[in-house]
């Protein structure tokens, strides 16, 4: 019983919050040729599995903000459990992020144990207009009801 309470509270928080994003806000280039982004989101939808197994799939649906809070698109993240553990689930997730300059493209495996905040790093794996081609890594944070991304592009 509490494995599976543990991992249904896990898998509830993914589904909760794993998409939360805001289009990027250009910061100072880390290194020649990389491009740093912060983006900040909040969910608003999502499906999880109640008693997650292995294979279940959900969906989360967010809108997107700018760093001021002014909407800036939509978001959304499909996650499959590849495991689950009495302490929470592994999920492997597919973010796709789009705003008015294009649409990001993330994929991650995620350990979501115990109650968070959860942090995980993602691969940028491609984009549309401005992020055409992109590729580089992000630092997510998942934290309650919001998502906090640290993107470089290289």
């Amino acid at each position: 019983m509490r494995r599976q309470a543990a991992a249904v509270a896990a898998a509830a928080a993914v589904a909760a919050t794993a998409v939360a994003v805001a289009l990027p806000s250009p910061q100072p280039a880390a290194a020649d040729g990389e491009k740093t982004l912060a983006w900040t989101a909040v969910h608003r939808t999502g499906s999880p599995p109640e008693h997650p197994r292995a294979g279940d799939t959900w969906a989360v649906y967010a809108d997107l903000q700018d760093p001021s809070g002014k909407p800036a698109g939509d978001g959304s993240a499909v996650c499959t459990v590849v495991l689950t553990r009495y302490e929470g689930v592994v999920a492997q997730c597919r973010y796709v992020l789009r705003g008015p300059d294009g649409t990001l493209v993330l994929e991650s495996m995620e350990n979501r144990f115990g109650r968070g905040p959860y942090r995980t790093d993602a691969a940028v794996v491609g984009g549309t207009g401005a992020y055409a081609g992109a590729k580089g890594e992000v630092q997510l944070t998942v934290e309650n009801q919001r998502t906090v991304y640290q993107v470089r592009l290289k």
